[in-house]
């Protein structure tokens, strides 16, 4: 056997599928969002083989009803389906369960309860995250969906690491729920990309230090650099996580 053979026998070896957890991922939220995940999921993956990169199930189901509307207008709750998500996920093996939808962790505590597995909560991720990366960052602004926003969620998980959640103004929070809609109906286009860049950079006048991507589909339209201050992605924050708790 060759010597280069001989070493990547024997990282499979000493990291063999026994000692990994699989990732689930529950998506569909939207579907392009479930992609992005997943491929980050890879790309953070120090893997040089295809034996070397981590199992992963994901349950992309689309027909999970729409969170804006089951809290703003009492629509049908998605947590029925993203529980049935989470126990089939966890019954096919899933070790580390994923939600990579941030108005869905709304539910996250119910579908906690309903699985023996971990559910990372990836807004709670992201506040360590922040905390830890920029130490010195006080206020982050936040683009999110108006459901997210309404209920709190980055609010409520940033208070708990002393950093500060700054809120689009009402005008500018229509913009950016325009323009997730687009998202997600295929529009990446200059226009919708300039409307959040002008979300952002307003959120950047009133205070804020950093801009948290905080709505999935955001990403697929705005990267760190597009600014001269952070851009700080959940759904990154969110797989580099998961490959390191699935690696241990």
């Amino acid at each position: 056997m060759r010597k280069a053979d001989q070493s990547s026998a024997k990282r499979n070896r000493e990291r063999s599928p026994k000692a990994e957890k699989v990732i689930g991922i529950i998506g569909g939220m939207g579907p392009e969002a479930t992609i992005d995940l997943f491929r980050k999921i890879v790309k953070a993956t120090p893997a040089r083989t295809d034996q070397e990169h981590l199992r992963i199930l994901i349950d992309c189901n689309p027909k999970i009803p729409d969170r804006v509307k089951a809290i703003f207008e009492g629509e049908k709750s998605p947590a029925e389906a993203l529980i049935a998500a989470a126990q089939s996920l966890a019954r096919s093996g899933a070790g580390i369960l994923l939600i990579p939808c941030n108005a869905a962790h709304y539910y996250h505590g119910e579908v906690a309860k309903s699985v023996s597995v971990p559910v990372l909560h990836m807004i709670e991720e992201t506040a360590r995250f922040c905390r830890e990366k920029f130490p010195r960052l006080r206020t982050f602004g936040l683009l999110a969906a108006s459901s997210t926003v309404a209920l709190g969620l980055y609010r409520l998980a940033f208070d708990k690491v002393r950093r500060k959640i700054l809120h689009p103004r009402a005008e500018a929070q229509e913009r950016i729920m325009q323009c997730i809609y687009e998202i997600k109906a295929g529009n990446l286009g200059p226009r919708v990309r300039k409307s959040l860049l002008g979300a952002a950079r307003e959120l950047a006048e009133g205070g804020a230090q950093a801009i948290i991507l905080g709505c999935t589909e955001v990403p697929l339209v705005l990267q760190e650099g597009d600014l001269p201050f952070p851009l700080i992605d959940p759904t990154q924050v969110l797989a580099e996580i998961s490959v390191a708790m699935a690696r241990r």
